[in-house]
């Protein structure tokens, strides 16, 4: 079982989506929650070192006992509550845990809201380069809504939401398939940060939810239909072309898993990995 945390209003947006799993138990932590064993409450207070005094504690309501030893993080660095991130994690440092970075738009954030982002964003980098985090996976909300397309307002953040959930879950899922075939392997150990995208699985052309600059492993995972695997001859021969196309050298390499898709459609994902920290890049 992973624990997923949800940080902040957008972080436990995300969080619920887990929560039709047995596979997750979910822990939200934002100004709207209640204090209970699975969500607390995080005062609307005025500055981080406020936040780092008064975050709430969990071993109160036996909140540490329910956390598992693989913890998803999910936090926005614009929303004043991942200012309580760090002390948060402190009380879960011994468990293994993936921080998966909401970045919001930043050229429409000011002020120190516009600061607050560029410092978390970095701090957490750092600290998953240094190894305190197991990886630093970043999903830009412009680069999301670009792969979608058109989507109504009121609709605007569920979507976005769902799309970087999928991504996620069938990533976890990926983690503890076998693939049918392929050459999967671990990337380098100093490759902390990340970024997921998703790919045509003709084309294998990628649209990602963050570009990294000077990534280096990139792994794709192909779900192709049953009916498909059992029938199309010439797909693992047109599939590795492919990746033989793919830019590569000495410090770039690329691997692939082919799966089984739960659906009569064919899907995939993509996800780079990179030691180097990213900048604030615009779009």
């Amino acid at each position: 079982m992973i624990s997923i945390f949800g940080i902040g209003d957008a972080g436990s947006n995300i969080a619920t989506l887990f929560e039709g799993h047995k596979e997750y138990n979910v822990f939200q932590f934002s100004s709207g929650q209640e204090n209970t064993k699975y969500s607390r409450k995080l005062p609307k207070l005025k500055t981080f070192e406020e936040c780092e005094e008064h975050a709430p504690k969990l071993s109160s309501y036996k909140t540490l006992d329910a956390v598992q030893d693989r913890v998803q993080v999910f936090v926005c660095g614009s929303s004043f509550s991942a200012n309580y991130t760090l002390r948060i994690l402190e009380q879960v440092k011994n468990h293994k845990i993936d921080i998966f970075y909401i970045k919001p738009d930043v050229d429409l954030l000011i002020g120190n809201t516009r600061l607050q982002e560029r410092a978390v964003f970095g701090i957490l980098q750092e600290y998953a380069r240094s190894g305190l985090f197991n990886s630093f996976t970043i999903f830009s909300n412009p680069e999301v809504e670009r792969t979608i397309g058109e989507i109504p307002i009121k609709k605007y953040f569920e979507s976005l939401n769902k799309n970087i959930y999928y991504a996620v879950h069938y990533l976890n899922v990926f983690e503890h398939t076998s693939p049918l075939a392929g050459n999967l392997s671990e990337p380098s150990e100093v490759q902390k940060i990340r970024s997921v995208g998703i790919i045509s699985v003709d084309k294998l052309s990628e649209n990602w939810y963050y570009k990294l600059e000077n990534d280096r492993d990139v792994c794709y995972y192909l779900c192709i239909a049953g009916e498909r695997l059992e029938t199309d001859g010439k797909l693992h021969s047109r599939i590795v072309k492919s990746l033989k196309n793919k830019p590569r050298n000495a410090f770039k390499t690329v691997t692939y898993g082919i799966y089984e898709s739960p659906y009569e459609t064919d899907f995939g994902f993509c996800v780079a990995h990179t030691n180097y920290i990213q900048g604030q890049q615009t779009t």
